[in-house]
């Protein structure tokens, strides 16, 4: 009988320990996606969850992996220290101590001691509670069980629209500037930003066409489903969020990746050019290699095939893989081995220096304000002049536009914290040798998905009804989206679901789109 006890109470407090290092893994977690993101959503989350993690920085998975393990065992070991104070279990330490003598034979003591499984229980539905308020779980769910018939009414599949491309097809150069938004140039969004830390992209926007909410600086506001790299490479390429469905498997894991979805790099290999994906890590990791084979058929040249094809030392390695000095050196290779061919060339390439938290410091950058993150961000914005002056000095850039713009905003969580409340924070994006002239630069409302069917515009192709996915060319008169609905109303109705969304864009083996 005894033995049974026994066995039972051990059984028990397994089962406690196991909750305890689940609910303390869970709220060490939270602690540390709020601490190193400045936005993040369980979009973002479970996309990574459903997509290839391999390409990820060493040096967060190190971080992290410390980070929450040492916070878990710490609380985990405080908790079961604090139950064995509560429950009695130091009688033969503390038992010297009258007042611990006379606590032990209170009812508070045999309330603890009877209740190890429900208080592990209530630890675990505190960390669950808090991770739930803090990432907004409780929206996110009653959003996904919501339906909405918005995609299906305001979808353009860009299939059904007339594309007339001019005689001669120009080139594009299309830079994904890694968390570059219009606030590290202005000053008077307070806080650290003591001064413009981009001249040169600021120098560029004048020069060129640049979009704008505003009078002034502005650009394109960030919406669910585009606030991450790889989904910002999607919004802005194919005119669609990211939104994950439980049922489906397609970002990826397998090859394909929203097979059904038709993107710039669809109808540019449609129309004969020559595409390539210039990365500065690994092109699995969110399986961005997966999108741009799907759609495009893109060479891809990133970390591992540099280093296949003897151009990187088999030991290299800095931050995600090799730092942008370098990245702007394979750019000028490649795209000077597209210009010797015979198609016109669609050459898109992603910096990564500015990433959070801090960017990476190469040895091209000055010290010359107080923050890291701003020398990296000066150091980037010389880098990208000097790139573009190169490109206006070849051949090929009279039939080339070039387009530059911020994949999402910065995710650091320290560097704008302390900015103005009411400041609205938006993405850089410069058009430079556009063929048209846009009917209204500023004063736009508009979203990542707009740059779909303007990007095609830039390039000279005339687009059928001014609109592509749920974008509309930002170079002709017609409202985009977030003029019509407004922005807060926009960001509703595509954050619920959408059975259009699910059974459009993924397809299973034995469907042909």
């Amino acid at each position: 009988m005894e033995q049974n006890a026994a066995k039972k109470r051990r059984r028990k407090r397994i089962a406690a320990l196991v909750l305890l290092l689940c609910a303390n893994a869970l709220f060490a977690f939270t602690l540390w996606l709020l601490s190193r993101y400045d936005q993040i959503s369980l979009d973002q989350i479970f996309y990574q969850l459903k997509t290839p993690a391999k390409g990820t920085s060493s040096s967060l998975l190190l971080s992290t992996t410390l980070l929450v393990s040492g916070i878990t065992l710490g609380l985990t070991a405080l908790d079961a220290l604090l139950y064995a104070i509560l429950s009695g279990a130091l009688a033969g330490r503390l038992e010297r101590f009258r007042r611990y003598r006379a606590y032990r034979a209170s009812r508070i003591c045999r309330f603890f001691y009877r209740r190890l499984l429900p208080l592990s229980l209530a630890v675990l539905l505190f960390s669950t509670s808090f991770f739930t308020l803090r990432l907004g779980a409780l929206q996110y769910f009653y959003d996904f069980s919501t339906k909405s018939d918005f995609f299906e009414e305001h979808y353009t599949d860009p299939r059904q629209v007339a594309l007339t491309f001019p005689e001669r097809k120009r080139n594009l150069i299309y830079i994904f500037l890694e968390s570059m938004e219009n606030t590290f140039s202005d000053p008077t969004a307070g806080g650290k930003v003591t001064a413009d830390f981009i001249p040169e992209l600021t120098a560029l926007r004048e020069e060129g066409v640049s979009f704008s909410h505003t009078a002034d600086k502005g650009g394109f506001y960030p919406f669910d489903g585009a606030t991450w790299t790889a989904a910002a490479m999607v919004a802005q390429t194919a005119g669609v969020p990211i939104k994950i469905t439980p049922a489906t498997e397609e970002y990826g894991k397998e090859g394909a990746y929203m097979s059904g979805l038709t993107s710039l790099g669809d109808l540019l290999a449609d129309a004969g050019y020559a595409q390539t994906l210039l990365l500065g890590s690994n092109a699995s990791f969110a399986a961005r290699d997966s999108y741009f084979n799907t759609h495009g058929d893109y060479r891809i040249v990133d970390f591992l095939s540099l280093k296949e094809e003897g151009r990187l030392p088999a030991d290299y390695e800095e931050w995600w893989g090799y730092e942008d000095e370098k990245l702007f050196t394979f750019a000028k290779e490649e795209i000077l081995r597209l210009a010797a061919g015979d198609a016109p060339f669609n050459f898109t390439m992603l910096t990564a220096d500015t990433h959070f938290p801090d960017g990476y410091l190469c040895s091209l950058c000055k010290e010359e304000h107080d923050e890291q993150y701003a020398n990296v961000l000066s150091c980037s914005s010389r880098q990208i002049a000097s790139f573009i002056t190169w490109l206006k000095a070849q051949p090929f850039y009279e039939d080339t536009a070039v387009v530059l713009v911020g994949d999402h905003l910065t995710m650091d969580p320290e560097f704008l914290s302390d900015i103005e409340e009411d400041y609205v924070r938006t993405s850089y994006n410069c058009f430079l040798n556009a063929s048209p002239t846009p009917a209204k630069e500023k004063h736009r409302e508009f979203s990542p998905f707009d740059l779909f069917p303007t990007t095609l515009a830039a390039m000279g192709v005339s687009i059928e009804g001014e609109r592509l996915g749920l974008g509309t060319n930002l170079f002709s008169t017609e409202q985009t989206l977030t003029e019509r609905y407004g922005y807060e109303a926009l960001c509703e109705e595509l954050s619920r679901r959408s059975v259009f969304y699910e059974s459009t864009f993924f397809l299973s083996e034995d469907e042909e789109y």
